[in-house]
């Protein structure tokens, strides 16, 4: 591993190493702060007693978390049912917050430096997502708009149950510093909501639960090499903390408390990452759309707090993240949701989210290209059509940790009905089998020359890919560029190792797209293509052409017009989202020839 990494990779990977190890050296911490613990944080008891009395943390008003859940969104989560990566469980009374509930495999409440959290028995993101407590804001919300005092007495019920089944350092859930960042966030947001609801005893004995937080993210960092969303999400679970935790000590004493140390270093960091993880036409540098909206969404809500409550950012630190809330926007598709380019793990700071900095929706072009070339993502709207292209590198400075071998892969919509789609990401590390197939090659809209990822997947590493692909693109323009010619270029190298460049022409004409593939090189190969189809989309297939089959409402043609081999119609998978599959259909299109050679795909509204 080390032969990889870059020479600036070895100083925050030896400090992450030491911080490890460090770690695992110290006592694990008490389950509960003691009075005097707490006394000493705030400099003493007249402190807490003032923190608790005069609350001065300023936080978003609930009408800027958009519309409130609905009834029987709350009275699901009083039942202890979730929904949770896919689906919906029964989380059992009490609570297991240990558990995968599709498998029904339960980790141990040992100390983490002796847990196995990755195994095939089960998938560790379940208790982490419900440990997140997003739910609770659904009940704060709940809480706010209703009034029914029912919210704020569950959730202050499931928070001490959880923090009895989860001591500090023991269990799952402890797994890494984001997991903590996260859930703090999210117990910040209900508390705050809920504040009238909870009596001081409650108050004392949150606010020990959030200082052990604090500690474990501080002594946690994850700072390893390539820097990722675990370092924001670090950062900005610091800067929360520091901001809840703070008794604005300044007017009554001379020392900086430990809050003031977790807001000065979650800003910096912050502002350090962000403009090293964001390239320069403002997009996340991990090759994932829903990696972007996931930092962006973290950083936003962070900036957005920071302003409530007085504490400086950097200009350019806000601007570059209005800027990330425009590429959401520009991305969009008609149904409102973002194409699946790279993982796609669910993953959100706080949900619902609260407005964007810009406080509004960035409007989209009326018509033509979008382009964000440094991060590979191309969005062309004509009225109610929509076409992205990914063509772009792997993402984490070469590393692909969170990037599929998609290269000139494309999805197709008409309004809200999607046609040709991205088959999403499915699972990590439960399944390694089924994380590389849906990071595949032939798991993407494009295509697989004599059987060959794009990119190499290292065996064993289900979170980097070979650093294989290059990507050439042949746009105007530069960051969100908008242009109306119908035409899109782009080449990639990725199957340099076999001699061979793959081509991809998009041109528009007017019953829809025409790719034209060539495929260079020399010497006799195995080509094929795939076209995967959204699962409600019904195929007929004759010869060269596969028809959607919806009875009322647009429908396409897929039509390969210069290849002698039929196409055919096989069954695979697409995933919507994390942890659930559906069954859908793929085009197939094979042959064997002599390079180069040009092959052309019509798509045609019907």
């Amino acid at each position: 591993m080390f032969r990889r990494l870059p020479l600036r990779a070895y100083p925050s990977l030896v400090r992450y190493t030491l911080r490890r190890r460090l770690a695992a050296l110290r006592p694990p911490p008490a389950p509960e702060l003691s009075d005097s613990e707490l006394d000493f944080f705030w400099g003493g008891a007249d402190s807490v007693e003032q923190r608790l009395a005069h609350p001065t943390f300023q936080f978003f008003l609930p009408a800027e978390f958009g519309p409130p859940p609905t009834l029987d969104q709350c009275q699901s989560i009083l039942a202890h049912r979730f929904s949770l990566l896919g689906g919906v469980f029964d989380a059992g009374n009490p609570i297991q917050w240990r558990r995968d509930f599709r498998t029904g495999h339960e980790w141990p409440r040992d100390h983490i430096s002796k847990l196995e959290l990755t195994t095939q028995s089960g998938d560790v993101k379940m208790p982490w997502e419900l440990s997140r407590f997003h739910h609770g804001l659904a009940l704060a919300l709940g809480y706010a708009h209703t009034g029914d005092e029912r919210y704020p007495r569950e959730w202050a019920a499931q928070v001490r149950a959880w923090r009895e089944d989860n001591p500090p350092e023991h269990g799952p859930n402890w797994g890494n510093a984001m997991e903590a960042a996260i859930r703090a966030a999210n117990w910040i947001a209900a508390f705050q909501l809920m504040r009238p609801a909870f009596d001081r005893a409650f108050g004392e004995w949150f606010l020990k639960a959030l200082i052990q937080h604090g500690r474990f993210i501080t002594a946690h960092l994850e700072e390893y090499w390539p820097p990722t969303n675990h370092i924001l999400s670090n950062c900005c679970g610091l800067i929360w903390l520091g901001l809840f935790c703070s008794n604005d000590l300044s007017r009554y004493h001379k020392r900086k408390t430990e809050a003031d140390h977790w807001l000065a270093l979650g800003l910096r960091e912050l502002q350090r990452q962000i403009h090293f993880q964001v390239l320069p036409d403002d997009t996340s540098y991990e090759a994932s759309v829903a990696y972007h909206r996931f930092v962006t969404e973290m950083v936003s809500a962070t900036i957005g707090l920071c302003e409530l409550n007085g504490v400086f950012v950097l200009p350019s630190t806000r601007k570059l993240v209005a800027k990330m809330e425009a590429v959401i926007e520009g991305l969009r598709k008609p149904d409102g949701t973002l194409p699946l380019f790279g993982d796609e793990d669910g993953g959100r700071w706080l949900d619902p989210h609260p407005l964007p900095l810009s406080h509004r929706e960035r409007g989209r072009g009326e018509g033509g290209w979008e382009s964000f070339p440094h991060g590979g993502w191309f969005a062309f709207r004509d009225g109610d059509e929509y076409l992205a292209v990914r063509a772009g590198g792997n993402g984490q400075a070469g590393w692909g940790g969170h990037a599929h071998n998609d290269a000139l892969s494309f999805e197709y919509s008409i309004g809200p009905r999607n046609f040709l789609i991205d088959p999403g990401t499915y699972t990590y590390t439960a399944d390694p089998q089924a994380r590389n197939l849906f990071r595949s090659t032939a798991y993407h809209n494009t295509l697989r020359v004599d059987g060959q990822e794009i990119s190499r997947i290292p065996p064993g590493e289900l979170f980097r890919l070979e650093d294989d692909v290059q990507v050439k693109v042949d746009v105007p323009g530069e960051r969100g560029a908008q242009f109306s010619s119908g035409d899109w270029e782009g080449e990639h190298g990725g199957y340099q190792r076999l001699g061979v460049i793959h081509r991809r022409l998009f041109e528009r004409w007017a019953e829809g797209w025409i790719i034209e593939d060539e495929v260079v090189g020399e010497g006799e190969h195995e080509l094929k293509w795939f076209f995967h189809f959204a699962p409600e989309c019904e195929l007929k297939a004759e010869g060269s052409k596969a028809s959607t089959q919806f009875p009322a409402g647009p429908n396409i043609r897929l039509e390969v017009i210069n290849n002698q081999s039929p196409i055919t119609v096989v069954e695979g998978w697409i995933s919507p989202t994390y942890g659930r599959r559906e069954k859908a259909a793929i085009v197939v299109c094979s042959m064997r020839a002599t390079l180069p050679v040009t092959v052309t795909f019509i798509i045609t509204k019907l």
